[in-house]
């Protein structure tokens, strides 16, 4: 939710406050971004989890990497990738596990 702030704040020139706990974020994100944001959350299935997270971790890339270039700084794209890879090995020796 921080890096969505920044990615508002940005937009808005940092001249309008998120609001507590950002309230305020729905109005002012754009419509596709809330969408997105809307996927980070999942019901009770393991594979809904799974899915939110790897929307969440969509998510925050593509406001980091915004929010990075906007502030001068690099997103750590590489350290981005090797989290994603790790995720979906563990997923997938999960998945094997609860086969047996």
């Amino acid at each position: 939710r921080q890096m969505l702030e920044w990615q508002m704040e940005l937009d808005y020139d940092w001249s309008i406050p998120v609001g507590y706990l950002g309230k305020g974020l729905k109005k002012r994100l754009p419509e596709a971004t809330w969408k997105a944001l809307e996927t980070t959350y999942a019901n009770a299935s393991i594979e809904e989890n799974w899915k939110a997270l790897f929307n969440a971790l969509d998510l925050f890339r593509d406001a980091g990497e915004r929010v990075a270039a906007s502030l001068g700084f690099e997103f750590p794209n590489e350290l981005h990738r090797r989290v994603i890879l790790f995720l979906q090995e563990y997923r997938a020796k999960g998945t094997a596990l609860f086969r047996k």
